[in-house]
């Protein structure tokens, strides 16, 4: 007669067996009953999620996924419940207006660990986005830049000094790394009402961009291809002295928000904290929304503008014609006393080959290299030609529509601006096909500072400097969510003729 205790024993046993062999068996039971069993993918994307977390941690997994459609076809899977879309005509469906397609929870690890609520682009709920998005919208709306410019005025005037120095001491330097640097002081001004100083600095000086990119970019990339894992690396991280870069960032946030409410600060400016402020003086904003605000604005309010810009410049080093276009264009609009010194946002707007040179390089080098994947709402949904099942993850990768020659043309791969200098109607085709800033409601909510920073700079760059690749004349690339460059260059004071004899 068996006893008791090694009844109970065998029983425990035969549970955890049962259990094991379930959490084994379910991925590929799943795959074998799945209506989807036939999309084609990488073998191993078939059964786990391991393949995609791999490649994204190789790094450049927006060319993999572009290959993947060009062997497979408009639908490829990318883990067992995660599909990349490469229809056109799915944008609308999925991101449109009245979608009632809702993010996925590869987002929510983007968001604040130190808060239970989320933030405008790590919250999924469509309706909460909406109530969120609402209460702050208006600073980055159009009419608000006018009140910015002054601050970008500023870092430009920086900038550019930074450069002339460069070109005189002969310095080589990674363009990205210096690019960012503009882009986050220019954030620190019209965020906190003063720079973070990296220009001076010459270098990440508080370890802010580091800290952004480890604790929030890199780490969200590849965590949010396995959400369920965010909780117990908290858990981890609060038990066990392990440093978090998300409390770097956080410090300087509740110091500066602290600082402005108390009065501490002299700042007189209307940037985006003086504004929070007074909206939550009046009752119309929380300490939430505000720390919400100004942590998205440093958490990401560098890396698009920092990408688009050297993507911009490193195009126009490649083909000098088109950086010959764009310089007749700016000295023909000074000459006709259409372009200021400094230049305006709504000056730099009317410039079409600048225009047309901005959406160029972005198409080419979309700063997002993942899928912005959604998840199919009640009732399923009908995507490139195929019937998914409510709770299917899916999504369009801007790299794979900006690579389509049905929207682009043969030349797809090439850098030609000329492309969007034609006539409105196939404009609006083409710009319905533009992802770089993501599309629908969940667009990118910077996406107009970015282009106030683009726009106002890069006249005044490339009217004053070449910049010439030192050594190896290709960039390299690596991404996680953004896909970031590097690539040495020398930089040439054109006014002055330094820089030329750089080695």
């Amino acid at each position: 007669m068996i006893s008791q205790p090694t009844y109970m024993s065998y029983n425990v046993l035969g549970l955890i067996a049962a259990s094991s062999a379930l959490l084994i068996l379910y991925p590929p039971l799943r795959t074998l009953f799945s209506p989807l069993r036939d999309v084609k993918g990488p073998t191993l994307a078939r059964y786990t999620r391991l393949w995609e977390l791999y490649k994204n941690w190789q790094g450049h997994l927006e060319h993999v996924t572009v290959a993947l459609h060009k062997q497979y076809g408009p639908i490829v899977r990318l883990a067992p419940n995660r599909y990349s879309i490469g229809d056109p005509a799915a944008i609308r469906t999925i991101y449109g207006a009245g979608s009632k397609f809702y993010k996925s929870d590869y987002y929510t690890v983007f968001g604040t660990p130190f808060m239970d609520h989320k933030d405008v682009f790590s919250e999924t709920s469509n309706a909460m986005h909406a109530i969120e998005r609402k209460k702050t919208s208006n600073m980055y709306s159009m009419s608000s830049l006018v009140s910015y410019e002054p601050f970008v005025d500023k870092v430009n005037s920086e900038f550019m000094t930074a450069l002339v120095d460069h070109a005189q001491h002969g310095r080589v330097i990674d363009l990205f790394t210096w690019l960012q640097f503009y882009a986050f002081d220019v954030i620190g001004e019209i965020t906190l009402g003063k720079s973070f100083g990296l220009i001076e600095a010459g270098y990440d000086k508080d370890g802010l961009l580091h800290a952004v990119h480890v604790g929030s970019i890199t780490y969200g990339s590849m965590m949010g291809l396995v959400p369920e894992i965010h909780p117990w690396y908290l858990w981890f991280q609060n038990v066990f002295p392990i440093e978090s870069h998300w409390k770097v960032t956080q410090r300087v946030i509740l110091r500066e928000i602290g600082a402005r409410i108390q009065g501490v600060s002299s700042s007189d400016r209307m940037d985006f904290l003086a504004k929070c402020v007074r909206l939550s003086k009046a009752g119309k904003m929380d300490q939430f929304t505000i720390n919400n605000v100004i942590g998205s604005n440093i958490g990401a309010g560098s890396d698009t503008t920092g990408i688009s810009l050297t993507a911009v410049i490193y195009f126009l080093m490649k083909h000098p014609h088109c950086l010959q276009k764009l310089r007749d264009e700016i000295e023909t609009a000074i000459r006709e006393g259409n372009l200021s010194n400094p230049v305006t946002f709504q000056e730099g707007k009317k410039l079409p080959y600048l225009q047309a040179t901005i959406k160029e390089a972005l198409r080419l080098h979309a700063a997002v290299g993942q899928v912005l994947s959604r998840v199919v709402p009640e009732g399923g949904a009908q995507l490139a030609g195929r019937h998914f099942p409510q709770g299917t993850v899916v999504g369009i990768n801007a790299w794979v529509i900006h690579s389509d020659e049905s929207i682009w043309g043969k030349d797809v791969h090439e850098f030609r601006p000329e492309r969007w200098l034609v006539d409105k109607e196939r404009l609006a085709f083409l710009d319905q096909h533009f992802l770089a800033f993501g599309a629908g409601a969940r667009t990118c909510i910077g996406k107009n500072i970015s282009l106030l920073e683009i726009t106002k700079l890069l006249p005044q760059l490339v009217q004053r400097f070449d910049f010439v690749p030192s050594g190896n004349s290709e960039w390299t690339t690596s991404s996680g969510w953004f896909v970031k460059q590097e690539i040495q260059v020398k930089v040439i004071d054109r006014e002055h003729g330094t820089g030329q004899n750089v080695s």
